[in-house]
């Protein structure tokens, strides 16, 4: 199975970090990143039509300006089912507010929560546990 990964935060560090542990962990994985959601959600709208697109991972981070990781999953999810498919979304979080975690769990597009820091070893569980389900 392709796949790729998109990495939210409005921190260039972490944005830095979860692009190198990717790029480390596999060479062939694609992996971009994005310092706000409004980007994201723009370049989706712009690929709406790629058909051959591998399956995206997008890693978010939910305390950001500009677009929060809330309003980010408010509007993804306003996108056709056909485009939703094409991607997974988890969260990237050093919240310990469990109202916003269970609050982004009853999205139906949010598919975990990812403590940060984000590890290799993180990595290779979700890849693993992608993998498997397919």
């Amino acid at each position: 199975m392709e796949l790729s990964f998109i990495v939210i935060d409005d921190s260039e560090l972490d944005c830095f970090v979860g692009r190198k542990i990717i790029e480390h962990t596999d060479k062939n994985l694609l992996v971009k990143s994005y310092l706000n959601g409004r980007d994201v959600i723009n370049q989706i709208r712009a690929d709406f039509d790629k058909r051959d697109m591998p399956l995206t991972i997008i890693l978010l981070d939910l305390r950001m300006p500009v677009m929060n990781g809330f309003q980010f999953v408010d509007e993804f999810e306003k996108f056709p089912l056909d485009i939703k498919r094409k991607y997974q979304i988890h969260i990237l979080s050093s919240s310990k507010n469990t109202n916003d975690l269970y609050r982004i769990l009853t999205y139906d597009t949010v598919i975990s929560i990812i403590d940060k820091p984000f590890t290799r070893e993180k990595l290779q569980a979700l890849i693993t546990k992608i993998k498997a389900e397919e």
